[in-house]
């Protein structure tokens, strides 16, 4: 029992000391809280009251009870001051059970002109500093001139005027002395709205003479693209420097604002004389270069890929100013695929160069002399402002084969066309039906007895085997895959693709007749009806708009098994081979 009441008194006294401790803690942190709330305000200071024109004064502004930075409102200071920078930093103290916390801010100022200035309240938040008084005296002449002498920015135009949507060239050229220091990097690219900028290059570092002296230099290029007639202006813009002066004995470091001159630049519009139907290109100058692989010495085949590369490089303004070429071919003599336009500039030298390149894939699809028209293309030239034509030549093609016929594959050629719907030159023609019909059956009787003669002739000769052997090269034509036999190529006019359907076709023939590719051809075409249309439209779909169907797929298997069963028993005869009646 006694100890339980001593238990007891122990947890008594202990929660009577936490009850007291709270109650001081609480006090304190009010305290604290009241004094901060009743310290809070802003302070304002110079490091100067009283400086030259080329120095800077840094004005103390500090936040008194808070720890919270905020952007100070400096817009009433652009009137009579450059803002050089903010720095800002905060503090937090509790000494003696007492807190202190505030923020600082550091803000340069140069002045604009000499003078009494007027430093006007600056905004933080809700509070305001007070309005501050600075006296800036004016340099000496001497001095003057011995500051200006050490940095200067210069500025070159390449042309009082230019036109609309041309090129002028601006350069600045930052000089500077030995021992000049250099803030904030240099001029950044112009911001000029309705005009476009581009930078040429990188900047270069060098070393001139000025005055007799040898000086550092940056140099940075522009080209400068307005897009519409008036008065252009490019604004000034500046960089700040500290540069070291000697004043009698002393030497002394000034900080100087360097700035650019405000220029005016007449922009001119499209001169009268220049073609309305046109599109406008001024440039200085611009070539047309045109490329054929392969060489257009070779002599083509109907169904040949040419390809046409085209590039035209201007100088003086960039890639998408060019205008698409016109280069348009016949339909009936040629099929063209275009591929993407590449269009690119090169703002490394001292003009942006740009192109543009059109690529066009040509097939003819006829044989003969066949000509690819050239095209000009109208500039103006901005150097000596006159009209120009720059030319691509015409070029010929000599195109061999036969002519590629876009028929429709699923409806036979022998029903095309009826004959007695076909048109006569001249008007109607009667003719004696009775004097026809007995010159038709002599001429069929002659017919039937020259292929039974030959027919008897050829009985005799020796069977060709059923895979064919390979072909040497006969008129400049040479074979250099392996002929298929008649059960591979049967095979491939079932499912294989058309295109190489007709390569496994012109080999196989041309090892059953040893003769080249084309003749072999004409030599299948030439054996029925069935056959030259299935040729017409196989070509139509390796290379115009047709449709090798499964009927004609079917027929093709017929039609070569009839013609290697003929070139295996060729008829016997003594006559010659008669020319056939009519000419395709």
């Amino acid at each position: 029992m006694v100890v339980q009441i001593e238990i007891a008194s122990v947890i008594n006294r202990v929660a009577r000391r936490i009850i007291k401790s709270s109650q001081i803690f609480i006090a304190a942190t009010c305290a604290v809280l009241w004094c901060s709330a009743a310290n809070a305000e802003l302070q304002a200071a110079l490091s100067n009251t009283v400086i030259e024109e080329l120095d800077s004064v840094q004005l103390a502004v500090r936040d008194l009870g808070t720890r919270q930075s905020e952007t100070p409102d400096l817009s009433a200071l652009e009137t009579d001051f450059h803002v050089l920078g903010v720095n800002t930093s905060s503090q937090y103290r509790f000494v003696n059970g007492r807190a202190q916390s505030w923020v600082d801010y550091q803000i340069t100022l140069q002045p604009k002109r000499t003078g009494e200035l007027l430093i006007p309240p600056i905004r933080i938040g809700r509070q305001k500093t007070n309005t501050l008084r600075l006296s800036v005296r004016q340099l000496s002449l001497q001095m003057r001139q011995k500051v200006a002498n050490l940095v200067f920015y210069e500025l070159e135009l390449s042309s009082k005027s230019v036109y609309v949507q041309s090129q002028l060239l601006l350069t600045r050229r930052l000089v500077y002395a030995d021992g000049v220091q250099l803030f904030g990097g240099h001029l950044a690219k112009p911001e000029l709205p309705g005009a476009q900028v581009v930078e040429l290059g990188e900047g270069s570092s060098s070393v001139v003479q000025r005055n007799g002296q040898s000086h550092g230099s940056f140099e940075q290029r522009y080209a400068i693209f307005p897009a519409q007639s008036g008065l252009l202006t490019i604004p000034s813009d500046s960089v700040t420097a500290s540069v070291r002066v000697l004043d009698g004995t002393s030497t002394s470091r000034k900080t100087v604002r360097v700035s650019t001159e405000e220029k005016h630049i007449k922009v001119k519009p499209i001169p009268p004389e220049y073609p309305a139907d046109q599109p406008w290109l001024p440039a200085v100058a611009l070539t047309a270069t045109q490329r054929f692989e392969p060489s257009l010495i070779k002599d083509f085949g109907v169904g040949d890929t040419l390809q046409r590369n085209v590039n035209i490089r201007v100088t003086g303004n960039s890639g998408a100013s060019l205008p698409p070429l016109k280069l348009s071919l016949p339909e009936s003599e040629f099929k063209t695929y275009s591929q993407p336009t590449q269009i690119s500039d090169n703002a490394i030298g001292d003009h942006l160069v740009g192109s543009r390149v059109e690529t066009l894939d040509i097939v003819p699809i006829v044989p003969g002399a066949l000509g690819l028209p050239g095209t000009d293309i109208t500039w103006w030239n901005t150097d000596t402002e006159s009209l120009m034509t720059t030319s691509l030549d015409d070029r010929a093609l000599i195109v061999v084969g036969d002519a590629i016929t876009a028929i429709n594959p699923s409806t036979p050629a022998a029903q095309s066309i009826r004959p007695d719907a076909e048109a006569q030159l001249g008007g109607t023609i009667r003719t004696n039906n009775n004097g026809l019909t007995l010159w038709r059956g002599l001429i069929a009787f002659v017919m039937l007895a020259a292929m039974a003669t030959l027919w008897v002739r050829r009985s005799g000769r020796n069977q060709r085997p059923d895979r064919p052997s390979p072909v040497t090269a006969q008129a400049g034509e040479s074979i250099s895959q392996q002929a298929p036999t008649l059960k591979a190529l049967t095979a491939a006019a079932k499912n294989a693709p058309p295109s190489l359907l007709r390569q496994q076709l012109g080999l196989y023939l041309c090892a059953m007749t040893a003769l080249p590719n084309r003749p072999a051809l004409q030599a299948f075409r030439h054996t029925s009806a069935v056959a030259h249309d299935l040729i017409e439209a196989l070509d139509a779909t390796c290379y115009g708009n047709g449709n090798f169907n499964d009927d004609q797929r079917r027929n093709m298997v017929e039609a070569l098994k009839r013609f290697s069963q003929t070139q295996k028993h060729p008829p016997k005869t003594n006559a010659p081979l008669l020319p056939p009646l009519y000419s395709d």
